[in-house]
């Protein structure tokens, strides 16, 4: 399966390698999101520029109240606003500077309000979009082939839906809207400054390139940093998976030190690289505070002189100063909130690289739906390989029709489960075709295909709600008596009848409150509750008691009357009383039929017969 695992191992996808650039994942992520939530998106735009307004028009006010009636040195630009200044007062000194403090305190009072519902908006809109990448993760994973999930580490998967999707809040918030934010705020400040004084303009815009260089020089630097911390967090949230899952099995071989030793090594290297990591997003903060200083110290020292020189007035290097401030002010928020973004953006692409994913298994183009299916199922001359020249299955062929139990037997690694994953299209045969009533099941619809085909698992699986919830799961219109129908066929309506809550008693994590062959009943129930044409026992009786074999065999023989039944199992107890038994070795048919008839012809029917202490004479 060698030649899968760089497609489809979660674990392979966790490496520092750049897939996508800056650019392209914000611009998908606008495209893709935040203009999904168009009226969200053009509220907070507004809001945008309501606040670049009243955060403008403060420093305006301040250079005509110090120009006009402080300095008294007016410019011809603001003669406007000290006659509306002057129009609201007495004449007096004093009430023209209490209008003007009053102008400040309004013009700062609505950039407060506006601040508040920009703040809300773009809470809203980012909690709207990461809901909405959360959605479309899972509905891929759906879509997804069940080789993924065998190679995946669902710690990891999970570290994607929950850590790398939380930190695209920060992608919006300083990111993609930040970043529209800044520029208009940027560019704003920069036509206020040419207004009051081209020449400081220039030289503050000189810092430009040189913040510029300094970014390009730390871009990468930065980035790897983050993608190696956001790739730790997702080994991190893995072992703690793993160890809890496997609480019981550390305990029974007292290995509890070694877990906590193999913790700690994770959790000290996720230290570590969160450490390096922010320690080179500060540093580059750093450096930016630093020129961005020696900008503004120059500014002030070449703009007094100007003024000592009668070149500008106090108030236009005041105001040209607070919008020299603006206008540096986002390029310091992008350098502090950097690493967070670069943090971000790497969440954002561990996200991307699986939502762009192809499954292995598509739908057709056109999908036929079966009308009144009947169930009969073929399989003609199939192989399959995992592994390039390595065949899993070689040339099988059978038929299972409605009405009887046909079982796939044969030693573990013979190629059993494989057939039914076949069936179910977790995978799709390399050579031949299965069939069901005469369709190939690669032109039924996916849909379709699994309400007619229902498989009980070995392994039973239960989800975290009632039982009622469990055994509906794979019809929710079911009513309630066909659910008391189908328990009382398996055998588990007394028992659930038993407990203080009936059918509407709460499971804990995978049904951990009822035993195994509990467990494996429900999940029959919910199989035959689905109301298949085809019903498929993976190894499902493997390893529960006869008590709960015998009665799944009960359970078996009233419902073939309907479906056809396909069982796959080692145990010739299983398989004894099937209308046809296929025996498989090495992925291929070595004999087929009834138990009695295999003792005569099989000598490998015959010899797995001895070695399960069951007669043969």
């Amino acid at each position: 399966m060698a030649e899968y695992v760089d497609r489809y191992d979660v674990g392979s996808l966790e490496s520092t390698e750049r897939q996508y650039t800056d650019m392209q994942i914000m611009m998908r992520l606008m495209r893709e999101y935040v203009l999904k939530q168009s009226g969200l998106f053009y509220i907070e735009l507004a809001l945008i520029f309501a606040k670049m307004a009243t955060y403008l028009a403060g420093p305006y006010l301040y250079k005509i109240t110090l120009d006009y009636f402080i300095q008294n040195t007016p410019t011809a630009d603001g003669q406007w606003l000290a006659d509306l200044i002057i129009s609201f007062s007495d004449g007096s000194l004093p009430s023209i500077l209490l209008v003007s403090a009053v102008l400040y305190g309004v013009f700062g009072l609505l950039e407060w309000l506006v601040s508040a519902f920009q703040f809300y908006y773009l809470d809203k809109l980012g909690y709207t979009v990461i809901a909405d990448i959360r959605e479309h993760f899972f509905s891929h994973l759906n879509n997804l082939s069940q080789r993924f999930f065998e190679y995946g580490n669902t710690g990891r998967l999970v570290s994607r839906v929950t850590n790398d999707a939380e930190a695209l809040k920060k992608l919006m918030t300083s990111g993609v809207i930040g970043v529209i934010a800044d520029l208009l705020m940027t560019s704003a400040s920069l036509l206020m400054m040419l207004f009051l004084n081209a020449r400081l303009t220039m030289i503050a815009v000189l810092l430009a390139p040189l913040l510029a260089l300094v970014s390009r020089l730390f871009q990468k630097w930065i980035s790897t940093a983050w993608r190696t911390a956001r790739r730790n967090i997702a080994s991190l949230t893995g072992k703690v998976q793993d160890l809890m899952y496997g609480a019981r099995v550390t305990k029974a071989l007292t290995q509890e030190e070694r877990s906590l030793r193999e913790f700690d090594e994770v959790n000290e290297q996720n230290m570590v690289t969160q450490i390096r990591a922010e320690t080179v997003s500060v540093t580059f903060s750093s450096v930016v505070i630093v020129l961005s200083s020696i900008m503004t110290a120059a500014i002030w020292y070449l703009g007094g002189n100007e003024v000592l020189e009668s070149v500008a007035t106090l108030g236009q290097l005041v105001a040209f100063s607070t919008y020299t401030a603006t206008f540096f002010t986002p390029i310091q928020s992008l350098s502090m909130f950097y690493g967070d973004i670069q943090s971000a953006i790497s969440g954002a692409e561990r996200i991307f690289t699986v939502l762009d994913m192809e499954p292995e298994v598509s739908e057709s183009d056109n999908p036929v739906t079966l009308y009144d299916p009947k169930g009969v199922v073929e399989v003609k001359n199939v192989d399959f390989t995992y592994v390039d020249d390595i065949k899993v299955l070689n040339d099988v062929s059978f038929i299972a029709e409605p009405g009887t139990r046909v079982a796939l037997f044969g030693p573990t690694g013979s190629g059993k489960s494989t057939i039914i994953n076949l069936l179910g299209r977790f995978y799709d045969p390399t050579g031949g075709v299965v069939t069901i009533d005469g369709v190939d099941i690669k032109e039924i619809s996916l849909d379709q295909l699994r309400k007619i085909v229902s498989i009980v698992l070995q392994e039973p699986f239960l989800f975290s709600g009632t039982i009622e919830y469990n055994l509906k799961f794979s019809r929710e219109d079911a009513s309630d008596e066909d659910m008391v129908r189908v328990s009382k066929l398996v055998g588990i309506h007394d028992m659930v009848e038993g407990l203080p809550d009936g059918y509407q008693t709460g499971l804990k994590e995978h049904g951990s409150n009822l035993s195994f062959g509990q467990r494996q009943l429900i999940c029959l129930g919910r199989a035959i509750l689905a109301d298949p044409k085809i019903l498929v026992f993976d190894e499902a009786t493997s390893s529960v008691d006869p008590y709960t074999e015998a009665m799944i065999q009960k359970a078996l023989m009233i419902e073939m009357e309907n479906r056809t039944v396909i069982i796959v199992t080692h145990r010739v107890s299983t398989v004894r009383d099937s209308d046809k038994i296929i025996v498989l070795d090495e992925g291929k048919v070595m004999a087929r039929g009834t138990h009695d008839e295999l003792l005569e012809s099989s000598e490998l029917y015959k010899r797995l017969c001895e070695m399960q202490l069951v007669s043969t004479n």
